[in-house]
């Protein structure tokens, strides 16, 4: 808790040499911790800074609390705050990209570009809806190992990849209400009116495999932010991060020297 009453997230800090560079802030799945990014860690941290936080009610961060976009942009502000950190870049996957497009938007001066990955901005009421109640429910009903279980099971295909049971202890150790919490704010998100106000280069990367958000999402994030481009991660599901770390970082990676030269291109794509 800082001073002024603000929650400070539990968080990894990486020192790559990032030699003054703006420090990469690496922003989880729901139901995940920062331990889902390990595999990408490894191989964006040569020549970089990383911060890796866990979300509230996530891992080691504080839980109990109100669950909503302005938080989460609330939160990742206090961290900065304590870090001393002013302006970053930033990578989100699914939850973590909803979250850091809406930093984003709140802050378009401190954000030197961003990622996001396998998210959504808005999902039709209906479907909102749907997954709510399916995900709300089971956390409701069932044991947090078992919710843990079948989050895996409906994301990654066999064979499962190694990071995966970084999510299935993430979510394992979750309390139902701070999931269910998460759950409802993440998928009653409806912030593509924000979309606008992203002044930073952008990349939407998405899983070619990905069935639980389409590349349409992955589009409307593409098509909502002036100058934001669009790549496939090959050979990924949901969570492409997990599924396959290389080429994942390497398409962050070349973004995010992109924009600390100046030399990308930064169109529609």
């Amino acid at each position: 808790m800082t001073a002024t009453g603000r929650i400070v997230l539990a968080h990894e800090r990486h020192d790559g040499g990032g030699g003054g560079a703006a420090p990469v802030v690496l922003m989880h799945s729901l139901g995940a911790d920062g331990r889902m990014w390990d595999a990408v860690v490894e191989r964006l941290r040569p020549g970089r800074d990383l911060v890796v936080p866990d979300s509230r009610g996530h891992g080691r961060s504080p839980g109990g609390l109100t669950v909503s976009v302005e938080g989460w942009v609330e939160d990742l502000d206090a961290l900065l705050a304590e870090l001393a950190i002013d302006t970053v870049s930033l990578v989100g996957v699914s939850l973590g990209g909803i979250q850091a497009v809406a930093f984003a938007a709140a802050h378009p001066g401190r954000v030197r570009s961003l990622v996001v990955a396998d998210s959504f901005v808005e999902l039709a009421p209906d479907v909102a809806a749907t997954k709510i109640a399916q995900l709300a429910g089971q956390a409701d009903t069932l044991p947090m190992a078992e919710v843990a279980d079948r989050y895996v099971a409906d994301t990654f295909a066999d064979p499962v990849p190694p990071g995966a049971e970084t999510v299935r202890r993430a979510i394992a150790a979750m309390t139902p209400g701070d999931y269910a919490a998460a759950v409802r704010a993440c998928f009653g998100v409806r912030i593509t009116h924000l979309l606008p106000r992203v002044a930073a280069p952008t990349l939407v990367l998405w899983g070619d495999r990905d069935a639980k958000t389409p590349r349409a999402l992955s589009e409307t994030i593409r098509d909502g932010i002036a100058g934001a481009r669009l790549a496939v991660v090959p050979d990924a599901g949901h969570l492409s991060n997990i599924d396959n770390p290389g080429a994942f970082a390497r398409l962050a990676a070349e973004f995010l020297d992109e924009s600390v030269t100046g030399k990308g291109e930064h169109r529609h794509g």
